[in-house]
């Protein structure tokens, strides 16, 4: 699957540098795949190269961001 972790390297290499965002430097991707049988898996992909323990943090790290964001919703009657 490591073709796979390359092509979404590029794929977001090329986003982020045309929305000017600045370099990819490191990435950790996970989607819900849905196969042609209706099954669906969570699968997570590195940017090569990404040892475990870093993109753990990455995903820990955007879990957080994501918990404060939902709980500041929630103090404040934001959308969701």
């Amino acid at each position: 699957m490591n073709w796979l972790a390359e092509d979404v390297e590029a794929s977001l290499a090329i986003v982020i540098g045309e929305a000017e965002l600045g370099m990819l430097a490191r990435a950790v991707v996970v989607a819900e795949i849905l196969d042609d049988d209706g099954e669906r898996t969570l699968t997570v992909l590195g940017t090569p190269g990404l040892a475990d323990w870093d993109a753990l943090g990455m995903c820990r790290y955007g879990a957080a961001s994501i918990e404060a964001s939902a709980a500041a919703d929630f103090l404040t009657g934001g959308d969701e």
